[in-house]
């Protein structure tokens, strides 16, 4: 079923917020600035259509529900999100606001839970729930602006039956079996396994694991092999040459240098080593073979998973999952012009910067937070990709620094406001003749 929209309403998509999870397995950071967009949305002049776009809440990540809860109800009421959902609350009580509900791979149970559907509309938080959205502007009805969460382009994350809770795909056995008996170890940005949440794509999870295996190496041998090295080496030769001067200072650069050039020589092996595993593994995982099935899709005017039955012509296609905000465009069967955008998420991530004079990649931590924004202005649809910039903290050890230094990018400004990141205008293509 096509919703109608007056021409003057806003629809917003979010998603992948992840928010809940179980102490220390909770990977949302932000819920000030979540806030603070809902509190925005609510002050604009016109409609406005708020599309949860799955993956809102983390169900996968409780295991433990407080009696006379469930998993929704249990995260909803935790103190540090109270702020959060009473701005969702204030929005969704205008009556010319709407906040839609898409489950996720994360969330799939907010669709087969009765109980949590209930809870969230008596707690005023959405109106309603789906499995995709589709609307069309009342100018352009035959025009549609559609919306899935994006994980049935997965295959790993792909659910056949949302009304079934037992059709549990690899993924959700990953985040539920797997990832909270990783082991911790060493804690430095991206140092322990449980970081491995953070790394986006899913595709450079071996360049993260190879990297960080490499620069940990790197750093405990200069810590413990060449450090102690050069010591026993500055006391030998201050013992040797007695009161000499110059003597010591030869002997010293000379053996250090040739302490250096070994530990060079195994470093540039190392690191080519390590590189050949990261090319190797990216090589056989694609980091955007979800955004192209879905463009294959729309190109040939195949009907989208979740969309039940053909749909109109899709003039802009929003998904999420990936993780990865990003506009395109796209030429449909009638060789109209749509936009396919991923809505990317509100979570912190660890991304890699190219290291220096062949040195593995570093992986940075940097915060992205996104939403989309459709909207009908000057005889187009108009489509923009919002980011809220927010500084994360690093915590690079030294070597690592060294390989990407003059690379890594800049921190945004503490203040920093939301802004527009990219934009398009989806006019109506001419019908070929």
């Amino acid at each position: 079923m096509i919703r109608k929209l007056t021409d003057d309403t806003l629809v917003v998509f979010l998603s992948d917020s992840h928010i809940g999870g179980d102490q220390g397995r909770d990977i949302f950071e932000s819920p000030d600035d979540l806030a603070a967009l809902f509190e925005s949305l609510a002050t604009h002049p016109g409609p406005v259509e708020l599309v949860l776009a799955g993956d809102f809440f983390d169900l996968l990540r409780i295991a433990d529900v407080p009696a006379g809860k469930n998993r929704a109800s249990a995260t909803s009421s935790r103190a540090e999100y109270a702020d959060l959902f009473a701005a969702l609350s204030r929005f969704a009580s205008e009556p010319t606001r709407r906040v839609v509900y898409l489950p996720g791979n994360h969330d799939a149970e907010v669709w087969w839970n009765g109980e949590i559907r209930a809870d969230l509309e008596e707690a005023g938080l959405v109106h309603d729930f789906a499995l995709s959205y589709c609307a069309s502007f009342e100018s352009e009805a035959d025009r549609v602006v559609y919306c899935e969460h994006g994980n049935q382009f997965d295959p790993t994350n792909t659910i056949h039956d949302y009304d079934d809770p037992l059709d549990t795909p690899l993924g959700e056995h990953i985040v539920t079996d797997v990832l909270p008996h990783l082991p911790t170890g060493w804690e430095t940005e991206g140092g322990n396994l449980r970081a491995i949440d953070r790394v986006f794509p899913l595709s450079i999870i071996p360049g993260w694991l190879a990297g960080r295996l490499f620069y940990q190496v790197a750093t405990q041998t200069v810590r413990w092999l060449l450090l102690p090295l050069v010591i026993l080496l500055a006391a030998h030769a201050i013992l040797e040459n007695g009161g000499s001067v110059a003597a010591l200072l030869v002997e010293l650069a000379y053996d250090i240098g040739i302490l250096l050039l070994v530990f060079g020589v195994f470093l540039f092996v190392a690191a080519r080593a390590t590189n050949r595993v990261i090319r190797a593994s990216t090589t056989r995982l694609r980091s955007d073979a979800e955004h192209e099935l879905i463009r294959s899709r729309l190109e040939t005017g195949k009907p989208p998973p979740l969309s039940g039955s053909p749909t109109s012509e899709i003039a802009v296609f929003v998904s999420g999952h990936t993780h990865a905000p990003s506009l395109t465009h796209f030429d449909g069967p009638t060789r109209h012009r749509g936009a396919q955008v991923n809505s990317g998420c509100w979570l912190r991530q660890l991304q890699a910067v190219p290291g220096r004079l062949g040195a593995p990649p570093v992986f940075v931590s940097r915060f992205v937070q996104t939403h989309v924004r459709v909207y009908r202005d000057d005889g187009a649809i108009q489509v923009e990709l919002w980011e809220h910039p927010r500084p994360s903290p690093r915590q690079l050890r030294v070597v690592e620094r060294l390989a990407a230094v003059g690379r890594l990018p800049a921190e945004p400004e503490q203040a920093a406001p939301p802004r527009v990141r990219q934009r398009t205008s989806i006019e109506r293509a001419p019908r070929p003749r």
